[in-house]
């Protein structure tokens, strides 16, 4: 049987036209594309071409490439009020949400969080639910 460039058997064209077969052959032509491809442009493409790592940043806006202001903004006396902000203040940047202090811990959101109590209640027995809707109703 004939080999293919990898040195694995190739499956004869009468094969690969039944139709059980067409994702098989598909993929095979996908491969040949590949394959013809990579031949064509050998010589243009370097090892260090090939073994590159992603060296480039994607950012979904061009925002901040720019330095493009966010917000509203006025120009020739079209909106007075916009141009009176823009004159008192510069336009501040949006503050990260990591370096934000936090006004309720973790914890009580958890204890405030609808889907913790309906998760506890599931597990739990019915003496147990009453027990701490007695609780919740004494705490209010």
């Amino acid at each position: 049987m004939p080999k293919d460039r990898h040195g694995r058997t190739r499956l004869s064209k009468s094969v690969l036209e039944m139709k059980f077969m067409q994702r098989s052959k598909q993929r095979i032509l996908a491969e040949e594309e590949a394959d013809q491809g990579r031949a064509v442009h050998e010589n243009e493409i370097t090892e260090e071409m090939k073994n590159a790592q992603n060296k480039f940043i994607i950012v979904p806006s061009y925002v901040p490439c720019q330095d493009l202001i966010i917000g509203r903004v006025s120009y020739g006396g079209m909106n007075p009020e916009i141009e009176k902000l823009m004159a008192g203040k510069e336009v501040e940047p949006i503050p990260d949400e990591s370096n934000m202090e936090k006004d309720i811990t973790n914890w009580e959101m958890l204890k405030l969080s609808s889907v913790a109590q309906s998760m506890a209640n599931k597990f739990s027995t019915k003496k147990s639910r009453n027990k701490a809707m007695k609780r919740l109703k004494n705490e209010k």
